[in-house]
């Protein structure tokens, strides 16, 4: 059977993306925020193919790994203002350690590494150690017997130039002034990430000019779940009744993510959520009769992702709204263990429930 809950369970997420990412972004575009002098949006980004993997390690008392990538010919553009390079394969091995480290670099940020002698020696500027040290001694009189605060935003350890797969990610871009880095969030810790999203401003408008990707969903009126040996013996006019079904008189229907389940009503969820457990199958080893389960589907429809999130999660949302009458007849296609099987008419009884009686074959 389902569970059914009045909240929202802890379901895993569809897709090989960030998950906690993936709830900050729920119901938004993008969200944008500043690091420094830099402005940060995070959203969906659609890109790969040859580029730049960039490492980096985020302390936040604990230390951690993040990856990210991006393109080869816009990380050199992104330091112009900083370090003129023509690429990164151009770097003498010595200063790319250095290169790497602007990659994240904020103004107004201080940024570990962020200058050295051999930085000094790249951009041609005089490295004043006595005027640091008198900086860093009006800022903090204790310094030198202090430890440094952690921080929480990347620096960068190493970068190598490697393909990736052409696909939708989850990531951040940087601006400053009228340049800009994209960087794709390919794994690793996101928490420095999702706690500054949190506070960040949200906008409708996607960070990628294609738009947002999408999952298809179900749409269902509902389900239920019979032993496999008796769903093998129905024929034409033979009835199955729904163990979980939408009210189908007030215009709802359930909006099926996987095995999430949304009620949905007006277009915006209706506050019921289910999680739908895998059933036992002929292989399941403990002597119960292998299950089948049966969806009463009353279509398809590709849905973004940051809406999905927000429906998951109880919230309307403003610029997308979910198909709001989506059963025009009684007619509906039962599929059995995600494959289409047979045709149907929704049968409506007086306390609620529901059944699909299969078309008779002609």
């Amino acid at each position: 059977m389902c569970r059914e809950a009045s909240g929202v369970s802890d379901h895993p997420s569809t897709q090989d993306v960030g998950v906690a990412l993936e709830g900050v972004l729920a119901g938004s575009g993008c969200v944008r925020f500043n690091e420094g002098g830099t402005e940060v949006r995070v959203g969906w980004l659609y890109a790969g193919g040859d580029g730049l993997v960039v490492t980096a390690r985020v302390d936040e008392g604990v230390v951690g790994q993040t990856r990210f990538w991006c393109d080869a010919r816009q990380w050199a553009d992104w330091l112009g203002d900083r370090l003129p390079v023509p690429s990164w394969d151009a770097l003498p091995p010595d200063w790319q350690a250095s290169a790497a480290s602007l990659t994240f670099a904020t103004e107004g940020v201080d940024t570990e590494g962020e200058d050295d002698p051999q930085r000094e020696a790249m951009t041609g500027r005089a490295w004043d150690t006595e005027k640091r040290a008198a900086a860093t001694h009006r800022e903090c009189p204790d310094a030198q017997a202090a430890p440094a605060a952690p921080t929480s935003w990347p620096q960068v350890t190493t970068m190598t130039r490697e393909p990736v797969e052409t696909t939708w990610r989850i990531g951040i871009v940087l601006q400053r002034e009228a340049r800009r880095l994209a960087l794709m969030h390919l794994d690793g810790v996101t928490s420095w990430l999702t706690d500054r999203c949190q506070h960040a401003l949200p906008s409708d408008t996607p960070l990628d000019p294609s738009g947002l990707p999408t999952r298809r969903c179900i749409l269902a009126a509902g389900w239920g779940e019979l032993p496999a040996s008796l769903c093998d013996r129905l024929r034409g006019g033979g009835a199955v009744l729904l163990d979980v079904a939408a009210d189908v008189a007030s215009g709802e229907y359930w909006l099926l993510d996987g095995t999430r389940g949304i009620a949905m009503r007006d277009g915006q969820p209706s506050g019921r959520h289910v999680a739908m457990p895998d059933i036992a199958t002929s292989d399941a080893g403990d002597g119960a009769a292998p299950c089948t389960r049966l969806v009463a589907v009353i279509a398809e429809r590709a849905l973004s992702i940051p809406s999905l999130a927000a429906w998951h999660l109880g919230r309307a949302t403003s610029h997308e709204h979910a198909p709001q009458s989506v059963l025009s007849a009684a007619h509906v296609a039962l599929w059995r263990d995600g494959t289409p099987w047979v045709n149907g008419r929704l049968l409506r009884f007086g306390d609620g429930r529901l059944a699909v009686q299969i078309d008779p074959v002609p």
